[in-house]
């Protein structure tokens, strides 16, 4: 994949049954792409503005576990996981995360 030259970190979120606990699972991959932009979204008093983050981990940069509702960070940002898709198994094989 061309423009893959990013560290992200995930944080995914869960929770431990046996001990009545949340947990963080921290995950560090290299090599992955990371752009964002603005976009509009409708709302209760007109259009607001929000940031979306895009991010694609290829395959041979890790096996990450991650979820909505988990924090990924790259630089100085840090967004939630809103969508995650599975391209794995595939050319071009990777993991595509949407973030806000």
């Amino acid at each position: 994949m061309q423009g893959c030259n990013r560290t992200v970190t995930i944080t995914h979120l869960g929770y431990d049954g046996d001990t009545d606990s949340d947990t963080e699972q921290v995950q560090t991959f290299r090599g992955c792409s990371w752009y964002g932009g603005r976009t509009t979204a409708p709302g209760k008093d007109g259009m607001t503005a929000r940031c979306v983050y895009k991010c694609r981990i290829p395959e041979n940069a890790g096996d990450p576990v991650v979820a909505v509702g988990d924090k990924i960070c790259c630089g100085s940002e840090t967004a939630t996981v809103t969508t995650v898709h599975d391209n794995r198994g595939r050319t071009g094989a990777h993991l595509y995360l949407e973030a806000e």
